[in-house]
């Protein structure tokens, strides 16, 4: 469209509207609070345009058209591959987009229908969006082998286990107050009435793992994210106890936005992948789940 058409398009749609929908300035325009939420709803608008067409044009075995799924990344590494495979042999026509993203920032992209799914370490109270528990990982203590004489471990059998109230003194490396699992932390310490020596914060994963292993410090982790490093005799990881410390894992999709065939079917997949990496192991949910060798 030419740009004079589009000009006259917006204003017409501004005054339709009753307000200003962009701020015009030198460098170019932006949407103003009322052109935000405008887009919003634009947004919702066409995607059931998006969904109704689907429903007529393709047959309900033969599902097609993009469905995007976000996901946290230690998420990811368990279900990329399982689930694109599985979704490529059955519905070549589904074209499966996974994007890697904070769990802060899920909800927000279901609602403005930029995602059909999202994967997340909590549940909102917003009816605009279904959460589904799926399972709940264990947090454990990850320590280098050279911190490990300085703690006060209650077992050194299979499992070592440390008391939440002994981890105080440790210097720990933790995410960012904002990250959703120091926030389930943060849950943890107040309820105990707890303070931990946080001497650094990091968000990503792998700068945490790197972290610890160099000794700067601990960190507080779920069990599936350090077992790769515990494996291979990189780390070692402590069940805390008193309390025992788990974060929820749950599957969010729109309240209110309904499914197409091919989200639907891929939610249905991703759920049952989940559950099944669960159960044999492959995503290891706690310590429980797989064979960690005695501390001597």
């Amino acid at each position: 469209m030419a740009q004079p058409a589009l000009s006259v398009q917006i204003r017409q749609l501004e005054e339709q509207i009753g307000a200003a929908l962009f701020e015009r300035h030198a460098r170019g325009v932006k949407l103003t609070p009322t052109g935000d939420r405008l887009l919003v709803h634009a947004v919702e608008i066409l995607k059931r345009v998006d969904v109704a067409y689907e429903d007529i044009r393709s047959a309900f075995e033969d599902p097609g058209g993009r469905v995007s799924i976000a996901l946290p990344q230690s998420v990811a590494k368990f279900i990329t591959v399982p689930l694109v495979q599985e979704v490529l042999i059955k519905w070549p026509k589904i074209r499966l987009q996974l994007v890697e993203m904070s769990t802060g920032y899920i909800p927000d992209q279901l609602l403005r229908g930029l995602i059909d799914i999202g994967i997340t370490f909590g549940a909102e109270d917003d009816i605009r969006i279904q959460f589904k528990h799926l399972l709940d990982e264990e947090l454990v203590l990850a320590v280098s082998l050279q911190q490990l004489p300085g703690l006060h471990i209650a077992s050194k059998r299979t499992n070592p286990v440390i008391d939440l109230h002994a981890i105080g003194a440790l210097p720990m490396i933790l995410p960012t107050p904002a990250h959703s699992l120091r926030r389930r932390i943060d849950d943890y310490l107040r309820q105990e009435k707890l303070s931990l020596n946080v001497v650094a914060e990091v968000n990503a994963v792998p700068e945490l793992m790197a972290l610890t292993r160099a000794g700067v410090g601990s960190t507080i982790l779920s069990f599936a994210a350090v077992n790769d490093y515990v494996k291979k005799g990189q780390l070692v990881s402590l069940r805390i106890r008193n309390p025992e410390m788990t974060r929820a894992v749950y599957s969010c999709r729109s309240g209110t936005l309904p499914m197409s065939n091919a989200a639907a079917k891929v939610h249905d997949v991703l759920h049952r992948i989940i559950g099944e990496l669960n159960a044999s192991g492959a995503w290891p949910s706690s310590m429980q789940s797989a064979v960690i060798a005695p501390i001597t």
